[in-house]
């Protein structure tokens, strides 16, 4: 059986995904998730004014986010 949640809160968030190796500061989701930005995770649902996020989802954004090692050099 799966203990993850189903949905995240963004501080919960940042957890999540330092913990599975995304080395993303509070801050930095933060100005993401920024409404002047737009780049952040994909909201799944609000809980009144706080957004929701899915683990699936959220992981998905943050691998995409990722380039390898040679693209980086160039």
């Amino acid at each position: 059986m799966d203990n993850s949640p189903e949905f995240l809160t963004r501080s919960e968030l940042g957890v999540f995904l330092r913990g599975r190796g995304f080395p993303i500061g509070e801050s930095t989701l933060d100005k993401l998730c920024a409404p002047a930005r737009c780049e952040g995770p994909p909201v799944a649902k609000y809980w009144g004014k706080r957004p929701l996020y899915t683990p699936a989802e959220a992981l998905a954004w943050a691998r995409a986010r990722t380039r390898d090692a040679q693209s980086a050099d160039a």
